[in-house]
């Protein structure tokens, strides 16, 4: 063997960085590549977050999503406000107004569901009435309200107001009916009872409603009060000031949530996909009732309504008049549309 053939080969020489990021590995501070970790508080109810979730929409801005469960808006935003959760999806009730009012560092940044007529699956709010009294003849007009058990989910909050303006579209006021308070699952045993004669409510249960012969629907939400926000997306000092361009790339995820789900609602195929996500987190009786529900989502912009209408001031100044709220907040110090109004 010749002296030529027993040469040592060359070295290869690894870039520096590639060095560098195979000792991080190997070495188990790898975790600096891991996704920003946000908490988002919510109620338990269908919205786009799951879809941003499940298809990976939220990964792609590197930020790894906590779903928070809450029982009522009011407790998500002391929460927000403490900094326990980073992110808050909520209806925009008395509660919140209020704490605004009392300076809470919060912001309400997006809208999350709006009531239109033309949305793509429908209203997801309705006037829901006890089928016997309207298969009956007894409830014909929003004006036969009078003396009857409306169930909402409690005073102060969402259905609330939409109990309030009913009547008012009526010619009558909460004196005359009885509001009655309770959680959505439960109105449908109270109208099986007979024990409601109307409810503010929501799918899947009033899909669950008809189809066990219980109640019918009477009137769209979006009939009374078109283009109204029923949701908004809210941050925390973290997003709103440590940290703003985390809080872009969570809206630029929900954004593309949104855009998904607007788009899927009516194919056949992404239905299913969209029942499959909302069964996985908020699992009903019979799973494909969300293959057949009418579904929420936000504003195609995701920008806030505020001064509209049926807009965020409107509510703030309707819960007022019913002493629901003692000082009122600024609204244009609590709406944040900067983070939506970036989004292409």
């Amino acid at each position: 063997m010749s002296a030529d053939s027993m040469e040592t080969p060359p070295v290869q020489r690894i870039p520096l960085i590639t060095y560098l990021t195979l000792i991080l590995l190997t070495s188990g501070i790898g975790s600096v590549f891991a996704a920003d970790k946000l908490k988002f508080g919510m109620l338990r109810v269908p919205n786009a977050s799951y879809i941003g979730i499940e298809r990976g929409f939220f990964a792609e801005q590197n930020l790894d999503i906590e779903v928070v469960y809450f029982r009522s808006g009011a407790e998500l935003v002391p929460s927000l406000a403490t900094g326990q959760i980073d992110i808050a999806a909520t209806t925009a009730g008395a509660a919140l107004y209020n704490s605004i009012a009392q300076g809470v560092k919060v912001k309400i940044v997006a809208d999350y569901q709006s009531l239109r007529p033309d949305e793509p699956s429908g209203s997801t709010n309705w006037i829901v009435v006890r089928k016997a009294l309207i298969d009956s003849g007894t409830f014909k007009t929003p004006a036969d309200a009078k003396g009857k058990a409306i169930a909402i989910t409690a005073r102060g909050q969402i259905t609330h107001f939409f109990a309030g303006r009913f009547l008012e579209n009526a010619g009558l006021t909460e004196k005359d009916a009885r509001l009655v308070t309770m959680s959505y699952p439960d109105m449908l045993a109270a109208f099986k009872g007979g024990s409601i004669d109307v409810a503010m409510w929501i799918d899947p249960f009033m899909t669950i409603g008809e189809q066990n012969g219980f109640s019918k629907r009477f009137m769209s939400v979006a009939e009374i009060m078109p283009d109204l926000t029923v949701g908004v997306v809210m941050y925390g000092e973290r997003l709103t000031e440590k940290d703003r361009k985390m809080g872009e790339r969570f809206m630029a995820g929900f954004h593309k949530a949104n855009r998904w789900l607007r788009a899927n609602i009516n194919d056949p195929s992404g239905r299913k996909d969209i029942a499959k996500i909302y069964q996985k987190y908020i699992p009903v009786e019979d799973a494909s009732a969300y293959e057949r529900v009418a579904i929420g989502v936000g504003r195609d912009s995701l920008t806030p309504n505020v001064d509209g209408p049926n807009g965020l001031r409107v509510q703030r100044d309707w819960y007022a008049k019913q002493g629901l709220i003692p000082k009122l907040p600024d609204l244009k110090d609590a709406v944040d549309p900067s983070f939506a109004q970036t989004l292409k």
